[in-house]
């Protein structure tokens, strides 16, 4: 038993170490909506039992890895959860598997909470396209035994501890292969005909899984643009000037009258070979990728309609100010922003293929102020 649970404590501790070579991340990420990041695990499982009774009248620990015909002891589990961010997650479940005895033979049944922890996400950050993610969980609930599946007869309930390892794989967006290794403890002992709750006895079940877990609308986080902090004094005091400059400036200018919201005409010309054309920009909240403005999506149809007069291509290029968030973030954040006023363009009649979708990360082009790099810039092209 106790060699079953040092090797999941080594596998466990390699993988954290494994993760922790790379960089460290900080950023932050916002939390989901309550529809987003549920999940469903189907797995079959191979166990084998241990029981032992510590009042010395019985003592056996031997490891039951087969039934009394000879078979291996199968089983199966069914798990539905969430995760509440890219490191934690919670789960409810119910395990279904074979044991055995002197006695004969029986179904041993666990329903259980867990609460899980991504060794990957925790040390090396979130990335939603990671192959392999290690996830220690711990748990408790409700244990049972019955002589047949589905047809619990003379059952006995008691508590138990659920701890191990998942070892998932993505084979795509919103499927994942994974292996388990799990251990459930209670304090019975499989030793004894009737499991009654003895504190003096202890009852293990190690188990290997392997099943797919599918991800609801598939695991996404969204990314916060963390300000920078700065940390050198003299920094700080020139971006403080910097700041006060940009107020004086912004004093001095003169007034221009508010104009009321107007649709945009776009203009095509053919001068030489060349088009000109009157693009424009949709401008995002920080470490937004939503369209707020209704008047973006009226002049997104109005560039639908010159391309289509034209046959022209419509250009997208995303950005963000890169003065906040890092440069994974940004590229993330920036492609979003393009995949959003994509979205929106095929919902107006625009062609997919007719899309030219270029994401340019953090960039400082039309700043001071910053908020003017949070834009995606909608053009014509040939």
């Amino acid at each position: 038993m106790k060699k079953v649970f040092i090797t999941i404590g080594v596998i466990a501790m390699t993988a954290m170490s494994a993760f922790a070579q790379g960089n460290q991340v900080s950023d932050r990420y916002l939390n989901t909506k309550f529809s987003q990041n549920w999940f469903i695990d189907l797995s079959g499982s191979i166990n084998a039992w241990q029981g032992s009774d510590r009042s010395k009248l019985i003592d056996f620990n031997t490891m039951y890895f087969k039934n009394t015909k000879g078979s291996p002891n199968f089983g199966g589990s069914l798990k539905v959860g969430k995760y509440v961010s890219p490191v934690v997650g919670l789960r409810v479940g119910v395990d279904m598997n074979q044991m055995t005895n002197r006695f004969g033979d029986y179904v041993f049944e666990t329903a259980h909470a867990d609460v899980m922890f991504s060794l990957a996400d925790l040390f090396a950050g979130f990335r939603e396209d990671r192959v392999y993610r290690p996830v220690l969980f711990v748990g408790g609930g409700i244990a049972g035994k019955g002589t047949k599946f589905f047809q619990v007869k003379g059952l006995n309930r008691e508590f138990c501890a659920v701890g191990g390892l998942i070892n998932n794989f993505r084979l795509s967006k919103s499927i994942d292969l994974h292996l388990d290794l799990q251990a459930t403890g209670t304090k019975w002992s499989i030793e004894k005909e009737n499991m009654t709750a003895d504190p003096r006895s202890l009852h293990f079940d190690f188990a290997a899984l392997l099943g797919l877990n599918w991800n609801i609308g598939g695991r996404q986080f969204d990314a916060c643009e963390a300000q920078t902090i700065v940390t050198d004094c003299s920094e700080k005091d020139a971006r403080i000037k910097s700041l006060e400059d940009q107020v004086n400036d912004l004093k001095n200018r003169p007034v221009t009258p508010v104009r009321p919201d107007t649709v945009v005409k776009f203009v095509n010309v053919e001068s030489d070979g060349q088009l000109i054309s009157t693009p424009f920009s949709i401008f995002f909240n920080k470490g937004s990728y939503e369209i707020t403005s209704k008047r973006d999506i009226v002049n997104l149809g109005e560039m639908v309609k010159s391309a289509k007069a034209g046959d022209y291509k419509i250009r997208l290029r995303g950005t963000c100010d890169n003065g906040t968030g890092s440069k994974e973030i940004n590229q993330k954040l920036a492609e979003n922003r393009c995949r959003k006023v994509k979205e929106e363009l095929v919902k107006l009649g625009m062609p997919e293929s007719k899309i030219v979708v270029d994401a340019a990360g953090g960039v400082s082009e039309l700043a001071p102020p910053a908020e003017l790099d949070r834009r995606v810039f909608v053009e014509l092209i040939k």
